[in-house]
């Protein structure tokens, strides 16, 4: 499966989590992703999370402790995980490049399968 397939996936997921969560995640991703913008290597990044400590200032700014966060985290990842599974397992693509009147590149449809109830 595709990268760009698994990334929407992934985001049809995300916006079915209850709105706690999916702030939560979002609100800690956001800020990941901003200071993964600042540097150029893994190792950079390793230490700008030990020097300006974003988990643990997402956690105050969120009125929880550093394991109370990182615990949501942790569940929120897994079920991301258990429902992305479950989902590529499910999932076809269907290819409708027939469909198209012009161009060289192929075109797939690709039907979603339902989640489940997300507190599962």
């Amino acid at each position: 499966m595709s990268d760009y397939v698994i990334e929407h996936l992934t985001r049809y997921i995300l916006q079915s989590l209850p709105e706690h969560q999916r702030a939560l995640y979002t609100y800690v991703i956001d800020i990941e992703d901003h200071l993964a913008d600042m540097v150029a290597t893994e190792g950079e990044f390793m230490a700008r999370l030990e020097t300006d400590r974003p988990h643990q200032q997402a956690a105050d700014h969120l009125g929880m402790t550093l394991f109370e966060l990182l615990q949501s985290l942790k569940d929120i990842e897994e079920h991301i995980s258990d429902r992305l599974e479950h989902m590529v397992r499910e999932v076809s693509l269907i290819d409708c490049t027939h469909l198209k009147t012009r161009g060289n590149q192929q075109l797939f449809y690709v039907p979603l399968p339902r989640l489940e109830d997300s507190n599962s």
